[in-house]
């Protein structure tokens, strides 16, 4: 009996995993406008969540879109989805109507402070608020002179993502109307900030956990078992076997030995450095099936979604995780570890400034990351 009821939660189990994306076909792709094909690939998964009432909902917010749309069947939500995008209109690179002279805008003020931002950020980080701009900031407050906005205003919008379950878009919003609204102030557009009494919402980031040597096992035998292109099979067991980043991913190289990756967190501005990882036998046992030019190419956003339908209960992060706590148990030192991850090694001057380890030692240290699944 316990046997069937745990075949049963395994296979409910799989039934919710494959319902969290739907991905687009070639067909499909091909009756939208060229604008819109341009956003969208048949790798990129458009995520699904199941609402307590077991109504399904697919949301997409970036570019400038924002669509959403629901249904109990899940097989409807994908039609529903594409017919609502086919009759969206796309976003515009034609210029805004000029404001009245002397009455600034929250939108024109907000993208000043963007612009000027710009050349500081990484890419990644100006998609980020354009999204947020879109998605939760336009919506609120687009239209409004920046000098209207009241502070009751603006934490009746952060106490709407709260009471939605949504802390840590909260505290985003509340970060960036921070910055825009001292942005103003020092710009002599507003005397004082509606922002200087609020508190930031509460919300606690969850740290990651590395997967049990049980899980990992199971892991493995998900991903050479999945229905998906061997490309993001391939891609998941690398980020596995290296613990880099799913923003390194495309920057990865293989030489001598080693896995070569450009730093994600490398500031705009700073010296562009690459990190060398050496191939442990438990990755050189994969490397030969590989076809790494197109492992490279992958779209983090299938592999976050592709780690998600595989194992529920964790997050692609947690493969970095799984990489370092792996090492250290096979007895890599953590100094050597936190060099390979990208990390300091520890907090003082000799170990982040003056240690600098040769490529014969680290590679005799990749050799201990050998274990039994």
């Amino acid at each position: 009996m316990q046997k069937i009821i745990a075949e049963e939660k395994q296979e409910e189990q799989k039934n919710i995993a494959l319902k969290s994306a739907f991905y687009f076909t070639k067909k499909e792709l091909k009756q939208m406008p060229e604008l819109l094909q341009n956003y969208f690939t048949i790798e990129l998964p458009i995520p699904v969540r199941q609402k307590p009432n077991g109504v399904f909902e697919a949301r997409f917010r970036k570019y400038g879109l924002n669509i959403s749309v629901s249904s109990k069947d899940f097989e409807k939500l994908k039609p529903k989805f594409l017919a609502a995008l086919l009759h969206c209109n796309p976003p515009s690179s034609e210029p805004e109507p000029a404001e009245p002279a002397g009455v600034p805008l929250f939108e024109s003020v907000s993208m000043r402070w963007l612009e000027l931002k710009r050349p500081t950020i990484k890419q990644g980080t100006i998609e980020f608020y354009e999204s947020l701009f879109h998605a939760n900031l336009l919506p609120a407050f687009s239209g409004r002179a920046v000098s209207e906005i009241r502070q009751s205003e603006i934490q009746s919008v952060l106490n709407f993502y709260v009471e939605e379950g949504k802390p840590r878009t909260a505290l985003k919003i509340y970060q960036t109307l921070k910055a825009i609204f001292e942005f103003a102030v020092g710009d002599e557009i507003l005397e004082k900030s509606p922002m200087r009494l609020l508190r930031p919402p509460k919300y606690e980031e969850q740290n990651g956990v590395a997967l049990t040597l049980a899980e990992e096992r199971e892991l493995i035998l998900k991903i050479l078992a999945a229905n998906c292109v061997p490309e993001v099979k391939h891609a998941l067991l690398f980020l596995l076997y290296t613990g880099i980043r799913r923003s390194e991913l495309a920057s990865a190289r293989i030489e001598d030995g080693f896995v070569s990756v450009i730093c994600a967190k490398i500031r705009k501005g700073y010296q562009e450095r690459r990190r060398l990882i050496p191939v442990t036998p438990m990755l050189a046992r994969w490397l030969p099936d590989m076809e790494f030019e197109r492992v490279r190419a992958v779209n983090p956003d299938a592999l976050t979604q592709a780690m998600k339908r595989l194992m529920p209960a964790h997050h692609l992060h947690e493969l970095r995780h799984t990489f370092i706590t792996r090492a250290q148990e096979c007895g890599v030192p953590r100094e050597v570890v936190s060099v390979w991850a990208g990390h300091a090694a520890d907090g003082t001057q000799t170990s982040n400034v003056y240690t600098h380890f040769s490529r014969e030692f680290m590679q005799k240290e990749g050799l201990k990351v050998i274990y039994n699944l």
